[in-house]
């Protein structure tokens, strides 16, 4: 391992997330891991110390006049539906009417290249500078997309349509089938998703997690997503609505609503067990003030998708503002081409900086805790940030994923550097230039 090729990549500007912004910086790679990270001169001084004279003939610079940051996290998409594009270049009137055009290609009894489709999601995602994705996958031919292309993330298993009889006959060992399945042959770290409250009964919603934290697996869920997973109680009394299912087993969400408890998605999935530290929720559109505090109480992440909001009209936008002030962990998603028109997490993450000062927040650190949802935050959301193979940052040790970006850079005052991260955020969208991926440079249009 120690003879490893050094190659040490530096840029104006570098932003590890998980230390300060590095002016004039450098990042030494050897193999798949992050040797030293610092300034440039800095970085060169080191290694001119710590490398014998052979080594230090072989290291090679590799230099970029834009901005280096850690591999992007995609923290909510389905890389098998890249193939239905067509249906996420529209905006719909209603959430019903996005899922009929969703149906209408999903459901025609022609076989779909789904291997193919994920697969090129996934190549999109590398080029984009996404190096990790929450991937959730509803056939089975499409769970290995994330690994062919080396990536990183979870697949996670997406489980819906199970009403409370059919599952307590065959539910769970469909699944466990599934699962096995989906992990043969595959390398690829496997989670599950229970698609959402309104698309499954609560037997399923309770055993579900319980399947998965058995296995060791993560737990991703759309929630608070569409208008009826909306709750109507005063957030000062909805920690007390456990009386309104306490002397009666609901069979499911829905149930509930129809009888005219208004509680909202979170709060039910949160009474049957779903929610904790293991688990992120895709959307969270639909969340009150109590909602968000339970949100964080439990340790999960929200991964916002703004623009496949806008589409499939969800009615209203996320409470992003609410989201950074009360200190509720966030990540960023795109959803996937059937709901959203690209899938460049960048795009995503303007609509999240744009929205958060349409709703008040007026603090002078959103861009830094937008790049950290892009990064850190995704790899948080699904327990990748710590450990040897943690991603999301850039530190000694750390897998070496790294994205490069083509943006003007200004580095002549603190607050040229501030203004360079804005722009970022706000106009990033397209400008990845390459990626490196576990220290392979995997996409490439600089050197």
């Amino acid at each position: 391992m120690q003879s490893q090729q050094v190659i040490v990549y530096s840029a104006p500007l570098v932003v590890p997330v998980s230390m300060p912004v590095i002016v004039n910086g450098a990042v030494a790679v050897r193999g798949e891991r992050v040797l030293h990270v610092g300034t440039r001169s800095w970085v060169l001084e080191v290694l001119r110390e710590e490398l014998d004279a052979q080594a230090q003939q072989e290291m090679i610079e590799r230099h970029f006049d834009g901005m280096l940051l850690p591999g992007l996290v995609n923290a909510h998409t389905h890389l098998q539906y890249t193939g239905m594009s067509s249906v996420g270049q529209k905006i719909y009137d209603s959430f019903r009417a996005w899922e009929l055009a969703f149906d209408e290609i999903y459901d025609v009894p022609e076989e779909k290249p789904w291997k193919r489709w994920a697969h090129d999601g996934a190549r999109q995602l590398l080029e984009l500078g996404a190096t990790s994705a929450a991937d959730v996958v509803s056939d089975i031919e499409a769970v290995g997309a994330l690994g062919s292309l080396g990536m990183h993330g979870i697949a996670y298993w997406e489980v819906m349509d199970w009403e409370n009889e059919a599952w307590s006959r065959e539910g769970a060992r469909t699944l466990i089938s599934q699962l096995a399945e989906a992990g043969r042959n595959q390398d690829i770290r496997l989670g599950i998703s229970p698609h959402a409250p309104y698309s499954l009964g609560s037997g399923p919603l309770l055993d579900l997690p319980d399947i998965a934290r058995g296995l060791g697996m993560r737990l991703h869920i759309h929630l608070g997503e569409t208008p009826v997973e909306a709750g109507a109680f005063p957030s000062k009394l909805s920690n007390l609505t456990s009386y309104v299912w306490s002397d009666k087993n609901w069979d499911g969400y829905l149930a509930l609503h129809a009888a005219g408890f208004e509680v909202s998605a979170i709060q039910f999935v949160d009474q049957l067990g779903v929610l904790g530290p293991d688990v992120h929720i895709a959307h969270g559109v639909y969340a009150s003030r109590e909602d968000r505090r339970i949100l964080r109480q439990r340790g999960v992440s929200v991964a916002l998708c703004p623009r496949s909001n806008r589409v499939t009209c969800t009615v209203r936008d996320a409470p992003v503002a609410r989201y950074l002030e009360e200190g509720n962990p966030i990540a960023i998603g795109t959803d996937s081409l059937s709901s959203c028109p690209s899938l460049d997490v960048m795009d995503d993450a303007a609509e999240v900086y744009k929205l958060a000062v349409e709703q008040g927040y007026d603090r002078d650190d959103l861009s830094h805790r937008i790049i950290r949802a892009l990064t850190l935050g995704g790899a948080e959301s699904m327990g990748l940030n710590c450990g040897s193979n943690r991603i999301g940052q850039i530190n000694p040790g750390a897998l070496a994923d790294l994205a490069f970006f083509d943006i003007p850079i200004d580095i002549s005052t603190p607050m040229g550097v501030e203004e360079t991260l804005d722009y970022f955020v706000l106009k990033g969208a397209g400008s990845c230039r390459a990626t490196l991926l576990s220290g392979k440079l995997v996409y490439n249009r600089i050197w």
